[in-house]
């Protein structure tokens, strides 16, 4: 877990959070798993990231909630090519995330 800024006693990594990444240590990077939340810019820097350290795409999670309205498919306004995000996921696999350009 990492936040912007935090008190001096806070318990976590400051900054950002792709400063953080490449510090990570896993036993198998074959199986870890990651669920990346937070605004578009951070996510897609911290995909790349995970990517470079040997995430495998269909392991990383993401998360496209900020696109919903309705939240049941009938307005339209989070639909990215034939997905609508708030019916087919919120959460999507990397693999199909990266070809859902907005």
């Amino acid at each position: 877990m990492t936040v912007d800024c935090g008190e001096a006693d806070f318990e976590c990594h400051t900054g950002f959070v792709t400063d953080h990444i490449p510090k990570l240590q896993f036993a198998d990077i074959g199986q870890a798993v990651a669920i990346v939340v937070g605004p578009p810019a951070m996510m897609h820097f911290s995909t790349l990231e995970l990517l470079k350290m040997g995430f495998k795409e269909e392991n990383i999670w993401i998360s496209l909630e900020r696109k919903m309205c309705c939240g049941i498919g009938k307005c339209g306004h989070c639909k990215i090519n034939d997905v609508y995000v708030c019916v087919d996921g919120p959460v999507f696999n990397y693999t199909k995330a990266k070809n859902l350009i907005d």
